[in-house]
């Protein structure tokens, strides 16, 4: 309960800050310290990052930095990809699914260092709208339904919400700057997580409640603390910080997994 509990907190404060990366804690918390095997991790943290999603989703709408229609077109169109996601995480085995998962955040945190050594903090930010450089949309709808798509892929079969994935989606293909990115995909986790809930329950996983009630609901405390957070903290220290993070959850991952793997 304690575990639960303090992590909850953690990726609560994960989710609201940084729009997305909670699962990357909850994943490996609910296999190592809360003996869940992976399948049931990966559904458990639907249920605990969807949640917490919800509710720094509302901190952020208040903060006026919800794309809510371009949100939810990039969340609908990854529906196809967490489908195909979903049932290809049954067919591999549990080892190496972790394994996958921890090179995974391996190469998110290198992401994150190049994006983050490459731009300021903004004092000022301004949305755009969804448009190329030609001023159409075809173009931009297509960057937009292979994005989803592919970041549908990684909720499916990981158990993530995708927010590591959304954001530099969002603010690479779409030219978004970080306060938008980080409210729109939070809207994008909210429906990825539901949408793969609903697959991986067709496919008959279980949920421990006496382990998810306590850990989402610390979760929610700490997305609501992240929200406001998020407005105060540079973004580039909190991208950096992550970063490392994800570098030693990715180290432990692997680490437990290899040996049983070879």
């Amino acid at each position: 309960m304690l575990i639960a509990v303090v992590a909850g907190i953690v990726v609560g404060l994960l989710v609201g800050g940084l729009g997305g990366g909670g699962a990357i804690l909850t994943v490996p918390v609910l296999v190592y310290a809360l003996d869940k095997s992976p399948h049931e991790a990966t559904t458990s943290s639907l249920v605990i990052v969807g949640i917490s999603s919800l509710v720094g989703l509302w901190s952020h709408h208040r903060a006026g930095t919800v794309q809510w229609g371009q949100g939810a077109l990039f969340g609908l169109v990854g529906i196809g990809g967490a489908y195909l996601g979903t049932r290809a995480s049954r067919g591999v085995d549990g080892n190496l699914l972790l394994t996958l998962f921890a090179a995974l955040l391996v190469v998110v945190a290198t992401v994150m260092i190049m994006r983050a050594r490459r731009e300021r903090d903004n004092t000022a930010c301004v949305s755009r709208p969804l448009r190329d450089e030609n001023g159409g949309h075809t173009f931009a709808l297509v960057k937009v339904a292979l994005a989803g798509t592919g970041v549908g892929l990684l909720t499916g079969f990981f158990g993530v919400g995708g927010g590591f994935a959304i954001v530099p989606a969002l603010t690479l293909a779409l030219g978004y700057c970080m306060p938008y990115a980080v409210g729109t995909s939070l809207l994008v986790v909210v429906i990825n997580s539901a949408t793969s809930l609903l697959f991986h329950s067709a496919d008959g996983a279980d949920l421990e409640w006496d382990v998810v009630v306590p850990f989402a609901a610390t979760a929610v405390i700490g997305a609501a603390l992240g929200g406001r957070l998020a407005q105060r903290i540079p973004k580039r220290m909190l991208q950096l910080g992550f970063a490392v993070f994800l570098m030693c959850v990715a180290a432990y991952t692997a680490w437990r997994a290899l040996p049983q793997l070879l």
